[in-house]
């Protein structure tokens, strides 16, 4: 090399050192919060609508009967030309009907995505133990080589450094005193 770094400060490489730290705390508290969600969203499909269309289409069904029910006995209550008064129960059973379909469908839906929700949660939390093995293993080397360059970088500025003009010349406490003269062998001038 032609010149010398002139290096002064190694504030940088500890700062950088502490946010580096800081980063890695960050990193693992957002792993920990998305693990935690990814288990609420896998339960909430898994056990919370796994239950619940299967309930609703049992609930639909017996919702079905009753408009069924409700429509004979409107029917045979009324003459044959008065038929159109059971409107009602007609729309009744066809709402009825429509939420049976539809909670029959979900019962299918569900049973499709649990298998592609639990797929697509295994594979994240793969993912998630990967990053969090890099987290063990990479981020303790980097740090201790920020801690070993920040250390060489210390004393190089330590050896480095410019000394101030009395240090060159020497301090009062290098030079002989006059006490010290008048000890030696030779008389003064």
């Amino acid at each position: 090399m032609s010149g010398s770094a002139h290096i002064t400060s190694t504030d940088a490489v500890r700062d950088f050192r502490a946010a580096l730290q800081e980063y890695e705390a960050d990193v693992r508290d957002a792993i920990a919060q998305l693990l935690l969600q990814l288990r609420r969203s896998v339960d909430w499909v898994e056990h919370d609508r796994a239950r619940y269309w299967p309930a609703e289409v049992r609930a639909a069904s017996d919702a079905v009967i009753r408009a069924q029910d409700e429509l004979a006995r409107c029917e045979s209550a009324i003459r044959a030309e008065d038929r159109r008064s059971c409107y009602e129960q007609r729309m009744a059973l066809e709402h009825a009907k429509r939420r049976q379909r539809l909670a029959e469908q979900k019962v299918r839906v569900v049973r499709r995505l649990r298998i592609s929700v639990q797929q697509e949660a295994d594979e994240m939390q793969g993912r998630m133990l990967r990053l969090t093995d890099f987290l063990d293993t990479e981020f303790p080397r980097a740090l201790a080589a920020l801690g070993r360059m920040s250390a060489a970088l210390d004393k190089y500025t330590e050896q480095n450094a410019p000394r101030p003009a009395s240090d060159q010349l020497g301090s009062a406490d290098d030079r002989p005193r006059e006490d010290d003269r008048s000890t030696t062998s030779e008389p003064p001038p």
